[in-house]
């Protein structure tokens, strides 16, 4: 072999491994999100709402992190007799970033809203129904012009990195979070108010606590053959 030629082979690898690293890189960017089911069973057992009411979120299998625009929530009222309302006004989701943020919950409306309402109207689940929400934080929502209707451009979790002036803190979760070492953590709290259920005339708030749980996937997740809905 000569000197060109071990030139050559060296520039050859060379690019086979920055073309792999870029495939790699433009594949590492996917998570999986999931309710803590046990949790909420928790405090539904210990509020003894278990046979009264049910709550759930649907997620795709995976999610690039730019893609993550809402949370779909359902909340089925199990009685057959009372209706069950969600306060929309005092939810609120929460963070882990630094610092811990808590966000102003508000629900899609119908139509095409050109401002998000400063009080927002409660919701009521009849006897024996489901309730199906897309749920945003209000600094998700955006407009492009003052005759465009609002609508997300945010992401319900920023995965960017962070920058050099960050707290110590916040950079080590980012690492860990991204190569998979940590979890990440939000909650939304959902207010809900009971009517009949030997509550005060005007109704029992009651604040139960979803947890979510974030992981970041392995590259491989991104191959085109794994498939991002069940």
């Amino acid at each position: 072999m000569t000197e060109l030629d071990f030139v050559l082979l060296t520039v050859y690898f060379l690019c086979i491994t920055y073309v792999l690293y870029q495939m790699v890189t433009s594949f590492n960017d996917e998570l999986t999100i999931w309710l803590d089911q046990e949790y909420l069973d928790e405090q539904l057992t210990a509020l003894n709402l278990k046979d009264t009411i049910g709550i759930s979120f649907k997620f795709d299998n995976r999610y690039e992190f730019d893609k993550l625009k809402k949370l779909s929530i359902r909340v089925t009222n199990k009685s057959s007799d009372h209706a069950i309302y969600i306060d929309w006004d005092y939810c609120a989701l929460t963070d882990q970033y630094e610092p811990p943020r808590s966000r102003r919950v508000t629900r899609a409306v119908a139509g095409s809203p050109l401002d998000v309402f400063q009080r927002q109207a409660f919701s009521a689940i009849a006897p024996g129904k489901t309730l199906v929400e897309d749920l945003f934080a209000e600094d998700m929502l955006t407009r492009k012009d003052e005759g465009s209707p609002i609508q997300a451009s945010e992401t319900v979790l920023d995965f960017k990195p962070p920058n050099k002036k960050a707290p110590e803190a916040k950079k080590k979760r980012f690492k860990n979070f991204m190569s998979g070492e940590e979890l990440f953590k939000f909650e939304l709290y959902l207010v809900l108010r009971f009517m009949g259920f030997g509550s005060s005339p005007g109704g029992d708030r009651v604040s139960i606590v979803c947890r979510f749980n974030v992981r970041k996937l392995d590259w491989t997740a991104g191959l085109p053959w794994n498939p991002k809905t069940p």
